[in-house]
C-alpha cells in the first residue's frame, strides 16, 4: 500500500506493529479509528464540502491522523519521522481546493479516507483468500 501526500508517495503497511504503535501513542485502536473515519465519510459524503470536512475532522483530529499515518508509514519506511508527515499534512491542508485536480495535493482528511479504504480492501481480499483455501489433511 501507499498514499500520496503533498507531492510525495509514502509506502505503508497495516500490521500488528502499526496497531501497537498507534495505541501506545494515542491510547486508541487503529482499526476502530479508520472504520469510524470511513463511516463518517459515508454518512456525510453527499453534504456540502465544509460539512464533510468538519465531520471528518471531528472524527479524527490532526494529531490523531498524523499518528495513524506515521504508524502505517513506519512499517513501509522506518526512516520517515512524524514531523515530516505533520509538515506535509499542514501544507496539504484540511479541505480540497476546487481548481486543483492533482492527486498529490489532496487534503489530509481525503488522504486518510483513501488509506482507510485501502486497508479495508486489503483485509477483505485477505479474508477471501483464507476462505478459498481448502483444508488439507
Amino acid at each position: 500500500m501507499q498514499f500520496k501526500l503533498c507531492y510525495k508517495n509514502y509506502p505503508c503497511k497495516m500490521n500488528l506493529d502499526a496497531m501497537r504503535q498507534f495505541k501506545a501513542k494515542t491510547g486508541k485502536d487503529l482499526w476502530f479509528t479508520l472504520v469510524s473515519f470511513l463511516e463518517s465519510y459515508i454518512e456525510n459524503q453527499d453534504k456540502p464540502t465544509l460539512t464533510l470536512m468538519r465531520s471528518l475532522y471531528q472524527c479524527v483530529d490532526f494529531e490523531t491522523a498524523s499518528e495513524a499515518l506515521h504508524a502505517l508509514v513506519k512499517q513501509g519506511d522506518n526512516s520517515i519521522e512524524l514531523e515530516q508527515l505533520q509538515d506535509a499534512m499542514f501544507r496539504a491542508g484540511w479541505r480540497p481546493i476546487e481548481d486543483e485536480n492533482s492527486e498529490f495535493i489532496q487534503p489530509w482528511p481525503l488522504v486518510l479516507f483513501d488509506l482507510a479504504n485501502q486497508v479495508d480492501t486489503e483485509f477483505k481480499e485477505a479474508l477471501g483468500d483464507i476462505k478459498k483455501k481448502q483444508p488439507t489433511g
